[in-house]
This record gives structure tokens, C-alpha cells and sequence, in this order.
């Protein structure tokens, strides 16, 4: 063999091991990118359903402030401590008869 073949089949393979080099590494970046993609996939869904879940918690906690914004607004009339009077205490007005069922 000459000289000017050995050089030609060692700058072939050469070649052939850098295209090899650059394949492995696409690859490896490749798959990196789709692991990180499922990753946020999963991620979101997570977050997805906490929201979810604090939206349900945020509805619950605005009807029971709804509620005690409704009581705030009695608590202080005659009425109200009347029934309160009645059903917690068991008082009853002078000269009232009480049926019990």
C-alpha cells in the first residue's frame, strides 16, 4: 500500500467516528429533550389538579363567608336573639304555652 492510500483509509475512518461522535450525541440530546417534555407533561398535570382542587376550596370558603356575612347582618336584630333565645336556651315569652310534638 502507499502512503497516499493509508492516508486516505485513516481520514475515512476518522470520518466514520466523528459522524458516529455526532449521531450519539443528537440522540443523546434527542432524548433528553423528549424526557424533559414528559417530565413537564407531568408536571403540569399536577399543577393542573391543584388548581382544581383550590378552586373548589376557594368556592367553599366564599359560600361559608357569604354565610357569615348573612348572620352578621341579623345577629343583632330582635329576631335573631329571639331564636337563638328559643332554640338554644329554652325560654319562652310570659304566659306562652309550648306543644311539644
Amino acid at each position: 500500500m502507499s502512503v497516499n492510500r493509508i492516508r486516505t483509509v485513516n481520514q475515512s475512518g476518522g470520518r466514520i467516528l466523528l459522524k458516529i461522535t455526532i449521531g450519539l450525541i443528537l440522540v443523546f440530546a434527542v432524548a433528553s429533550a423528549v424526557a424533559i417534555y414528559f417530565d413537564q407533561e407531568r408536571q403540569m398535570q399536577r399543577i393542573r389538579e391543584r388548581q382544581a382542587t383550590l378552586a373548589s376550596e376557594l368556592a367553599l370558603a366564599k359560600a361559608y363567608q357569604a354565610d357569615l356575612e348573612e348572620l352578621q347582618g341579623i345577629v343583632d336584630t330582635d329576631e335573631y336573639i329571639e331564636r337563638i333565645a328559643r332554640d338554644t336556651l329554652g325560654m319562652v315569652k310570659p304566659n306562652e304555652i309550648i306543644f311539644d310534638d
